[in-house]
């Protein structure tokens, strides 16, 4: 299965023990400061009772479309989205981490804009790491995170598809984040994240109207949403102390909705959308005030895709640890 080899490859990645750069980690890579690469999400928290805080301000644009042959081509009336992404964290023990990220946007094309700003589905994890990570030999932190997408989101009976931000089902998560961090030569820190998730929805999703799914309205039926993973690593490159250059890489795969009904003309309807596939990058610039304040800016865009929109999505966030 997919899934598998996804975690084959994140254990097979969990055995590297050092990199061959500069053979002592000195006070530099000791003291540096971090706040994260864009995509890749962080490991546990490492002290009972802290919270982590990361609103992110979002800008995303589509750009066309990728076929199934991979080729990308223009689409008509290009969504675009202000989105307010907050990562919140909180240390039930020093391994032990509770988090979610609510997200609220706002939609609109050159035709009409959603009806107000919207709530997305709630995503809650557990996230326990199971070692710490060692500075000394870049033997890598595992943290294993295992959650749930709650369907707070609008996914049907829209007044326009613009006002759509869930998915209507409740979803599994299951995740991995290896974390390491080496010495290179000239004291310049680098740290990585390589990590992998698999989402589950757990049954099928009554739809009916305009929704997410593309119905219009009159439609009633089901949608069976498919499974869908990520997969990706973050980069950090540490210039001095304050200034950290990042970069992502992800790819995210999705398994195609099935859907069956009847629409306003009474007949029926039984479909499944094809699988997609889409790759991303995102380079940024960090500033950290301190070790527990910092601030990241970037941009996170498609690189290729299949059955899937092509977008450019700036973006800023503040990382506050207390």
């Amino acid at each position: 299965m997919r899934s598998a080899r996804i975690m084959i490859v994140l254990l097979v990645v969990a055995s590297w023990s050092r990199v061959d750069a500069a053979p002592y980690v000195d006070e530099a890579v000791q003291d540096q400061w971090f706040t994260g690469s864009l995509e890749a999400p962080s490991p546990a928290l490492t002290k009972a009772g802290s919270i982590a805080v990361e609103p992110y301000a979002i800008y995303q644009g589509n750009t066309g479309a990728y076929g199934n042959n991979w080729g990308h081509y223009s689409v008509a009336h290009d969504l675009n989205q202000l989105q307010s992404v907050t990562e919140i964290k909180y240390g039930i023990t020093d391994q032990l981490t509770l988090a979610t990220t609510p997200l609220f946007a706002h939609s609109w094309n050159d035709q009409t804009t959603s009806s107000i700003v919207g709530v997305g589905d709630l995503p809650v994890e557990l996230e326990y790491r199971l070692n710490e990570m060692d500075r000394k030999t870049g033997s890598p932190s595992l943290t294993f995170a295992l959650g749930m997408n709650f369907p707070t989101g609008a996914y049907d009976r829209l007044r326009t598809s613009l006002d759509g931000l869930g998915g209507g089902a409740y979803t599994a998560k299951e995740g991995l984040l290896l974390q390491s961090l080496f010495d290179t030569w000239g004291g310049h820190p680098l740290r990585l994240r390589f990590y992998g998730a698999l989402f589950e929805p757990l049954a099928s999703v009554s739809v009916n109207d305009v929704s997410v799914y593309g119905t219009s309205q009159g439609f009633h039926g089901q949608a069976s949403p498919g499974l869908a993973q990520e997969l990706g690593l973050g980069v950090e490159y540490g210039l001095n102390q304050q200034w950290v250059l990042a970069f992502d890489v992800v790819q995210y795969y999705a398994n195609g909705t099935r859907l069956n009904g009847t629409n306003a003309a009474g007949n029926f309807v039984n479909t499944r959308a094809g699988s997609s596939v889409s790759f991303a990058l995102a380079p940024a610039i960090e500033y950290n005030l301190t070790s527990n304040v910092g601030l990241i800016a970037g941009v996170e865009f498609s690189a290729a895709g299949r059955n899937t929109s092509s977008y450019i999505a700036p973006q800023i966030a503040l990382t506050i640890a207390f």
